[in-house]
């Protein structure tokens, strides 16, 4: 009887968190879905066979929504469900949406084209699953999935789950529960207490785990990240082609193949802030590489100095910000120049001892200011800061700009902005974000005041910030920090 009401509440949450009238996805219908598969020894069964009927609907809505289920089980079931899920049992449910002979012929392109991209992810996250593995090789060698898909870093985003950050053992209602039961001399108690002792175990073995995997692969992202960096700067300067060395591109390829594992451990480490820290700075600089490696460098600076001109300060940034471009002559002492905008190109690595300083921090929304640890190459005088704005609000984020400007004694100079634009947050990847970076010089090493404006649109709603910084780092101690490298 119990069995049967559960299969009742698992098929009502599917049917609602699938239904084609949805206008968003319904996320308390997933959550509550795969809160009910965690609770039951056979639920990881019961669901995937749900799951595949509504993923094998001719409906495309009620099939994409249905895969969006798949992954956020996959992302909060844990390991039993990863080994019902690779099961060939389940993987030719999904194949037959593939293949001509089954439902390919009928299946709508972009069905298809995300059961690729669920089954592609699953090769590179669960590695040590052979039949995950063999499946996807089957589907490459007839010819059905021709070349690897591109995985989506931005999909649409559920609101952030609430955080906890205290250990399965220490929550005081689970113990007084448990005491409750151990006391009683019902059967049935002593039954219900021993089920719980057991999850409890498991809880704390797959939280264990999953730091353990976390380390691993952070470990492995930054040792990828610094051979490619090397690599690039190794050719670079001996002026050898980047895109046809063995080495490098062996190197770039692994690199992109540790993407995914970094936004499924986002994913699961919604609990621990610090851990989430390391995850996306670790995404930033795997990016970097990546995209340096993608990207022939469009420019180099000059090595030589500028001539001299009236202007001090002006005179030191031009290196940076600039080539010189006499436009007129105005008198026999002084020239009229002008700045010609240049891309600086570097490797990103923050100032782990320098804390961020948030501008904004409202209705999820979150722009802040990091530190590099790194300068532009040959101006170790220059600081660089990035702006980083992050959206873990269920509302989107457009027309996102950032300015500022300093005192007349420093200068400052914005590279351009990776978007303008913020999905909703969805907790299957990691919150989509912007960054920006500002290359900060200050020749006097006065105190440094920033001014600057903040403009969006959240949702219907526009937004114009504007502030000041007056409480940045002392200057000596950025600059310090490079010298001391």
């Amino acid at each position: 009887m119990f069995l049967f009401c559960f299969a009742l509440l698992v098929d009502f949450f599917l049917d609602q968190a699938t239904d084609p009238i949805n206008e968003e996805d319904r996320w308390d219908c997933i959550q509550g879905f795969y809160e009910l598969v965690n609770q039951e020894s056979d639920g990881p069964q019961v669901a995937l066979r749900l799951l595949a009927h509504k993923i094998q609907s001719p409906q495309e809505k009620e099939s994409l929504q249905a895969l969006t289920v798949l992954e956020a089980c996959m992302n909060n079931c844990g390991k039993r469900f990863h080994a019902e899920a690779a099961k060939f049992r389940f993987l030719n449910e999904l194949i037959k949406i593939l293949t001509p002979k089954y439902f390919g012929a009928w299946s709508p392109q972009k069905v298809k084209d995300r059961v690729t991209e669920v089954l592609y992810g699953w090769t590179l996250w669960l590695k040590d699953e052979p039949k995950i593995q063999e499946a996807y090789s089957m589907l490459k060698k007839q010819g059905i999935v021709e070349k690897d898909p591109k995985l989506p870093d931005k999909v649409v985003m559920a609101p952030l789950p609430q955080r906890h950050s205290e250990s399965v053992f220490d929550q005081e209602d689970k113990s007084k529960l448990l005491s409750r039961l151990l006391k009683s001399a019902r059967p049935e108690d002593l039954e219900t207490a021993n089920r719980l002792i057991k999850n409890t175990v498991r809880e704390e073995q797959e939280k264990a785990e999953k730091v353990s995997k976390r380390e691993s692969t952070l470990k492995e992202v930054e040792s990828s990240a610094k051979q490619l960096r090397e690599l690039l700067e190794r050719h670079r300067d001996s002026g050898t082609s980047l895109q046809h060395r063995d080495d490098l591109k062996a190197v770039y390829e692994r690199c992109d193949r540790l993407r995914p594992s970094l936004f499924r451990l986002a994913s699961d480490t919604v609990d621990d802030d610090g851990a989430l820290a390391q995850i996306l700075a670790a995404n930033d600089e795997l990016t970097l590489a990546v995209n340096a490696y993608k990207e022939p460098l469009i420019h180099r600076l000059p090595s030589s100095p500028p001539r001299q001109t009236a202007a001090p300060i002006r005179s030191f940034l031009l290196k940076i910000f600039s080539h010189i471009t006499a436009v007129k002559k105005c008198n026999t002492a002084q020239h009229c120049l002008c700045l010609k905008s240049s891309v600086v190109v570097f490797f990103w690595r923050p100032a782990g001892q320098l804390e961020p300083i948030t501008l904004y921090d409202r209705d999820g929304i979150r722009v802040s200011l990091h530190f590099a640890r790194d300068c532009p190459p040959g101006h170790p005088g220059v600081a660089v800061v990035v702006m980083s704005a992050v959206n873990t609000s269920a509302l989107h984020v457009k027309g996102l700009t950032f300015q500022a400007a300093v005192p007349k004694s420093m200068l400052v100079k914005l590279q351009p902005a990776s978007g303008t634009d913020l999905p909703p947050y969805n907790p299957l990847l990691p919150p989509p974000a912007i960054s920006q970076v500002l290359l900060l010089a200050n020749p006097h090493s006065c105190s440094v005041r920033l001014r600057y404006k903040l403009t969006l649109t959240h949702g219907e709603q526009r937004l114009d910030e504007t502030g000041d910084v007056s409480r940045f780092p002392d200057w000596s101690s950025l600059i310090g920090l490079r010298a001391a490298k």
